[in-house]
């Protein structure tokens, strides 16, 4: 069964794009921290060349101009630059207008999760304007739908940092968990993780060394490039040698793992080997390593998937292992049996992990802990 919630949490955290400052009274604000989503400009769109707008192209481009940013901050800029291409209308059809857009942005990607964490909070928030609510349900100034819509224009490349702050605060935080003299193990090729990494190294001067699990991907490879220039020791190993490390080297104090998406029950849907890394850390006799997952926490998503492969019912394409013929070469079929189209590549296969296996989500807002996620999302529903 697939569930389905509101995350009026975010909502709030939105709130700042319509009157300049968080609804800090009505969010978890631990450390002092806020949440906050950067707005960019993708380039100078002209409002009469509005069937002419590719809001994949526009998408991509996002991405590739700037490697930091998160797939869900780029939908929500993808959907701005929208409204930027469309004449003025009246709410309803603006709002029919980025109903379809988004349904091509997500049926462009074969993990549309992430896509779907952004757009679905960036939809809810024209909803809520357009019923006259302010993001936090309080009595503050409430801004017509127009006087939003002007405002997202107006202001957007005021919000170009915001997420760079995000992973920044997230970077100090995190690097609480970093032991000094101790050893850090990690996978999948986080870019918040590293960040977590550098700071403890460069700033807290914290001595300390990294086991890093390598998946075959770019991304992991990157990271581990980035840790070496900084001067931190990093040890590269296979997947296959996690468990044996975590039995014998007594030195791994935490295990650090970033997510594409933290589901509204406190899980996650991360890279496949999570859920096996963050179960080991729990299950191998005498290990019981703290396992953390780092995230801005605009990546929490309103769908909960059950277990693998539920992922594939929330639309995300990759091979199903269920299915016998989809683990020898050539064509891989979905769960109707029929060929499938753009699905993930083996190293960028997704899994969920559940929450009983994760000690904690490191956000900028502060260390929560999965049931601390549950009470964000319930609190404001």
């Amino acid at each position: 069964m697939l569930w389905r919630r509101p995350l009026p949490h975010f909502i709030a955290s939105f709130h700042f794009l319509a009157n300049g400052k968080m609804a800090t009274d009505d969010l978890d604000t631990d450390a002092g921290a806020s949440a906050q989503l950067p707005i960019r400009a993708a380039g100078n769109t002209d409002e009469s060349n509005s069937t002419a707008f590719d809001i994949v192209k526009t998408y991509r481009s996002l991405l590739d101009a700037d490697p930091d940013l998160t797939m869900p901050v780029a939908a929500i800029e993808s959907l701005i630059e929208l409204l930027h291409a469309t004449p003025s209308s009246t709410a309803m059809e603006t709002v029919e207008v980025v109903k379809k857009e988004k349904a091509k942005l997500v049926a462009s990607a074969p993990n549309p999760l992430p896509i779907l964490a952004g757009a679905d909070l960036f939809e809810q928030f024209l909803l809520r304007s357009l019923r006259g609510q302010t993001a936090s349900g309080s009595a503050d100034v409430v801004l017509s739908f127009d006087e939003t819509r002007q405002h997202l224009l107006r202001n957007k490349l005021l919000f170009a940092e915001r997420a760079k702050a995000a992973r920044d605060m997230i970077a100090k935080l995190g690097s609480e968990r970093v032991v000094d003299g101790g050893v850090v193990m990690t996978a999948g090729g986080s870019r918040v993780v590293t960040k977590i990494l550098l700071h403890a190294a460069a700033v807290q001067k914290k001595q300390f060394k990294v086991i890093y699990v390598l998946d075959g991907s770019p991304r992991t490879d990157a990271s581990v490039a980035a840790l070496r220039d900084a001067g931190i020791p990093v040890e590269t190993v296979l997947f296959q040698k996690v468990a044996y490390m975590l039995l014998n080297q007594s030195q791994i104090n935490v295990v650090m793992v970033g997510t594409e998406v933290i589901t509204w029950n406190g899980g996650v849907v991360s890279r496949m080997g999570t859920c096996q890394l963050a179960q080991l850390c729990k299950k191998l006799p005498g290990t019981m390593r703290r396992f953390f997952v780092a995230a801005e926490s605009h990546k929490i998503h309103r769908n909960m998937p059950i277990a693998y492969p539920m992922v594939l019912h929330l639309g995300v394409r990759q091979r199903h292992i269920g299915r016998w013929e989809n683990l020898a070469n050539g064509s891989i079929r979905d769960l109707d049996g029929k060929p499938m189209e753009n699905w993930l590549a083996d190293q960028d296969e997704v899994e969920y992990t559940e929450p009983e296996f994760i000690d904690g989500f490191i956000t900028e807002q502060g260390i929560k802990s999965p049931g601390m996620i549950v009470k964000m999302v319930e609190d404001y529903n």
